[in-house]
């Protein structure tokens, strides 16, 4: 077992910490004032070929692997970017590059995988607001007309719609069958903006990088031949991006924790109150102590189930648990900076109230905490289902 970072991955990694440390923090509070995309910092991650760290070499990438992306994200978070620049990742190399690179045809690889190195945005329209984390009855439907389907239905909390030009919808192909839940579904590539499909945003806690919305489509067409994988059976493709998602939103989260660490103890080393800095008070430090270990920690569950999923092993389990680390460890770590800075860290200049805000949003999505426990309580416990 080797915990060293290759050559690749050290270079990496500092490409990643150098891109996010070129934009100040002004323009991410900017960013999250004015509720808008950050499209330069976008683009600066397709000029550094960042989002085509995973997308094989003969599509335009650098055909690294999951484990290789989530080292990228961490330190786009950890450099300054905190999560609106790591999770920006999900909006392509894994919405459309884990999802294609493993299920997708030759046909598929060579009409998209290019883009996703260059800067094509993907949204996942998954969830409904009546099934919830139940999946399997999803209402949305795709009718076939000639050779086009034809998708009826609503999606909740979709994000990315506002400049995605690449969208995957979940879609019943075929009616519920309670002997065979999962059979039925299947996974549909489209293009964006449709006059076919509306989408109404949300106004929200945090995250003001990316909207979110409810989304309606009504006879939005998508070619037969853009279903990925087989037609009513996503099941396996849906899983190979769900963690994938889970993994490098957790990854996004220990570098956000860690940066939310590293403003504490900056602040703490220069506050000097009763003539020495209150770095020196073990009530501060017990607590961001405490958060260093629990996002080391989450950071080494997040490389395991990536490390699982690079090798096409089941890392379901891991995955989950790297999700819900990282959601608790990065939460605790920016909870514990606005402690450290008082007054001040609780004022948007500050800039940690808004990592806590944007992480507070990970216990939610893209699964709940309770979801995930009932999860690990059934696949690594083996205990009875309990919904």
């Amino acid at each position: 077992m080797d915990f060293d970072y290759d050559e690749d991955q050290v270079a990496l990694r500092e490409l990643a910490l150098d891109v996010a440390g070129r934009v100040d923090d002004k323009y991410w509070q900017d960013v999250d004032e004015h509720h808008h995309f950050p499209r330069e910092f976008w683009e600066s991650l397709v000029k550094s070929e960042l989002l085509g760290v995973s997308v094989p070499e003969e599509y335009g990438g650098s055909g690294k692997g999951l484990l290789d992306m989530a080292i990228a994200v961490e330190a786009v978070a950890e450099g300054g970017a905190g999560m609106e620049g790591g999770s920006l990742f999900v909006s392509g190399p894994v919405f459309g590059g884990c999802l294609l690179a493993r299920h997708g045809n030759p046909e598929q690889r060579r009409e998209y995988l290019p883009g996703l190195a260059t800067g094509d945005l993907w949204a996942g329209a998954f969830t409904e607001p009546d099934s919830g984390s139940n999946i399997t009855t999803i209402r949305t439907n795709a009718t076939l007309s000639g050779d086009t389907y034809l998708v009826n239905g609503q999606k909740m909390y979709i994000s990315q719609m506002a400049n995605a030009n690449r969208i995957v919808v979940m879609a019943r192909t075929s009616p519920y069958d309670p002997g065979h839940r999962t059979r039925g579904i299947s996974l549909l590539l489209g293009d964006l903006p449709s006059p076919a499909v509306e989408a109404k945003p949300f106004r929200k806690l945090g995250n003001n990088f990316m909207d979110s919305n409810a989304v309606y489509f009504t006879d939005y067409p998508v070619p037969v031949a853009n279903i990925i994988g087989s037609e009513g059976g996503a099941w396996k493709a849906l899983y190979d991006v769900l963690n994938p998602e889970r993994i490098i939103l957790a990854a996004a989260a220990v570098g956000t924790g860690t940066l939310a660490l590293k403003r504490a103890i900056e602040y703490a080393m220069g506050r000097e109150v009763w003539g020495q800095p209150i770095a020196a008070h073990q009530g501060l430090q017990f607590p961001l102590a405490e958060a260093r270990v629990n996002l080391a920690a989450a950071r080494l569950q997040v490389y395991e189930a990536a490390w699982l999923y690079d090798r096409e092993r089941d890392c379901g389990v891991p995955a989950a648990m790297a999700k819900y680390a990282a959601a608790h460890a990065s939460l605790a770590a920016a909870d514990a900076a606005i402690q450290t800075l008082g007054g001040a860290g609780y004022i948007a200049e500050s800039g940690v109230e808004r990592h806590w805000r944007n992480l507070r949003l990970n216990r939610l999505s893209p699964v709940s905490d309770e979801m995930t426990l009932n999860y690990l309580a059934q696949h690594d416990l083996g205990m009875p289902r309990s919904y």
